[in-house]
């Protein structure tokens, strides 16, 4: 399907067991994925997120919280929060930081298919 190959997903994390897993998964689809760093959202002059057609998910386990809004600045896009395990404290900080939705890392490698295609249909 065309649209699914214009639809990029960035992750921000430092988890090699997360990120090999969800690579895998995001593959089996046709998903792109970009791996960003930290300091390339941090930069001000640059947008990293070229096109709507995007997410950003970022791994909350790390100090992460702040990267949503700086996101949003550049760029109108849904913004997911990831940790290993469920903590409501840090769903609701990061819900007040302007993350969109979390997720376990767990969840999200479940169910990236059906979460791309509903933001598709959204679209």
């Amino acid at each position: 399907d065309m649209i699914e190959a214009e639809f990029i997903i960035n992750v921000t994390s430092n988890d090699p067991f997360f990120c090999t897993k969800f690579a895998t998964e995001c593959n089996k689809y046709g998903f792109s994925l970009n791996f960003i760093e930290k300091t390339e959202i941090l930069d001000k002059n640059k947008n990293i997120f070229k096109d709507n057609l995007s997410i950003a998910i970022i791994d909350i386990d790390e100090d992460n919280l702040d990267l949503a809004n700086l996101i949003k600045q550049k760029i109108r896009i849904p913004v997911f929060g990831i940790y290993n395990k469920f903590s409501k404290s840090l769903q609701i900080k990061a819900k007040k930081q302007g993350f969109d939705l979390t997720f376990t890392k767990s969840l999200l490698i479940n169910s990236i298919k059906s979460i791309v295609v509903h933001i598709i249909s959204e679209k």
